[in-house]
């Protein structure tokens, strides 16, 4: 059946359809079947039902129906099944098609009018791909601290919402379903179009997804044909005439009299006839190598442009879907490390323990790097490497918090995390730690607990700052 989705939740996957009837039918997530899009309230789908439950989702390839096109609206809801509109839509273009080619003065046709441009007809080829990265649209990342890379971090994003999940069974996990619902979409819409670009043959795309939208290039051609088989008909005309005319030539000798005279007036009438098909056949050779010019130069013309035009605009999707993953990887890592600032659980198993790092994807990363020998890196580990290096780089800021008190430790280092994912917090209980710390680590600020160290805090401070170089920015603030 057709129908349109008039709800859709993301959060946990279920939607409402309506049909021409006027009845709803639920769905889940389940069974939506389309790896390139995802539901979206106000798209028309084509699915089947148990009688209530829908059983197969997935959405309709026709989903604008503009004035200048074959099919409406109406013509949606009044068919069950794409094919059957698609059928309906092709009756009617060939209906007009052959309209075009009974009104066309073919004599005094110079050019071929476009019936559908080449941005709409790739518009309408990368539909389901446009809906995948207009989910990303409003994501808002103003706040956001850094964009993560998410190929080269997703096997340690889902390890971390794994490991929150598991730890913390307080936590909802359809919190997190509208975001990996969207990273899975875009993800198959990348590997979909990564994998067509293997086997992308443009010809055939040009003839699908634009020439056969070309109502008057289709006149055009069925004209050609036409007064190609005409050419053809009258040449096996001429051949007969003259075949005929030979015959008669030959008999002409052996007449005498009337009959001799009578055979004359006959090979002349057909020598006659004979001029006018070869006039006839004349015209229409020189029409067809005319209109042929005319078809080759817009199929030309326009295949450049469409092969231009597809190539960027697919690799401006791409990039989109790349970005769009990116930015859902980051959006998803962030809630990750939010919830994990709140939970008592993780407070009790990962910050309470020698950890620096935060609780995010990242740290995850950090963590599996710090296991593997550096000098014997596999390639995909070295680029893992280097990525975690650039985004510390450009992220991290060093913090020391001076105290033997453990739990003020953990709260300071909470608070800290608190203000940036990518923040890292080290622990100096007691002198030698200080000093070590100190001469070998550049920190934003330096936290000194008054109340648990081994001197005066005056005196911890200026032993402190004996450490900084002269460009140092480094502040000491007393707890």
């Amino acid at each position: 059946m057709h129908g349109k989705i008039m709800v859709y939740v993301d959060a946990t996957g279920r939607g409402t359809v309506i049909n021409l009837a006027k009845t709803f039918f639920e769905f889940n997530k389940h069974a939506w079947h389309d790896k390139r899009s995802m539901p979206t309230v106000g798209m028309f789908v084509e699915f089947r039902s148990d009688g209530k439950h829908i059983t197969d989702l997935r959405p309709s390839k026709f989903q604008e129906f503009t004035d200048g096109d074959f099919i409406k609206e109406r013509d949606f809801w009044k068919t069950d099944s794409d094919d059957e509109l698609e059928d309906l839509r092709l009756t009617r273009r060939d209906a007009y098609v052959q309209e075009l080619y009974r009104e066309t003065d073919y004599d005094n046709l110079d050019k071929i009018t476009l019936n559908l441009t080449i941005p709409q007809a790739i518009q309408r080829y990368f539909y389901n791909e446009t809906l995948s990265i207009n989910a990303v649209k409003d994501i808002n990342t103003d706040e956001v601290p850094y964009i993560i890379d998410f190929f080269a971090m997703k096997r340690f994003l889902y390890k971390a919402l794994d490991t929150l999940l598991f730890s913390d069974n307080t936590i909802n996990q359809a919190d997190f379903s509208a975001m990996k619902n969207i990273i899975v979409h875009l993800e198959m819409s990348y590997k979909d179009m990564k994998d067509k670009q293997k086997h992308i043959n443009m010809e055939r795309l040009y003839e699908e997804v634009f020439l056969s939208h070309q109502c008057h290039y289709q006149a055009l051609l069925a004209s050609i044909d036409n007064r190609k088989n005409r050419k053809l008909a009258l040449d096996r005309q001429m051949s007969t005439l003259i075949t005929d005319i030979k015959s008669k030539q030959a008999r002409l000798e052996a007449e005498g009299g009337k009959k001799h005279h009578e055979l004359e007036e006959v090979i002349q009438d057909k020598k006659q006839k004979l001029i006018e098909l070869k006039n006839e056949a004349d015209y229409f050779t020189k029409s067809v190598e005319k209109l042929e010019l005319i078809k080759k130069s817009f199929y030309e013309k326009n295949f450049t442009i469409f092969s231009n035009s597809f190539n960027m605009a697919r690799e401006k999707l791409f990039e989109k879907i790349k970005q769009g993953l990116n930015i859902c990887a980051t959006k998803l890592d962030i809630e990750i490390w939010k919830k994990s600032l709140k939970s008592t659980s993780i407070k009790n198993s990962y910050f309470k323990t020698a950890s620096e790092i935060s609780f995010c994807t990242l740290s995850f990363a950090e963590l599996y790097l710090n296991r593997l020998n550096k000098h014997a890196l596999n390639p995909n580990d070295q680029l893992l490497f280097s990525y975690v290096k650039k985004v510390k780089k450009e992220c991290e800021k060093n913090f020391l918090v001076v105290t033997s008190n453990p739990d003020l430790y953990v709260n300071m280092k909470i608070q800290i995390f608190a203000m940036n994912p990518y923040y890292v917090v080290k622990h100096a209980p007691k002198k030698v730690n200080y000093q070590g710390l100190m001469k070998n680590t550049e920190f934003d600020i330096v936290y000194v607990d008054e109340k648990t160290i081994w001197a005066p805090v005056a005196d911890v401070i200026l032993e402190g700052k004996y450490f900084l170089k002269k460009d140092s920015k480094t502040k000491f603030k007393i707890l």
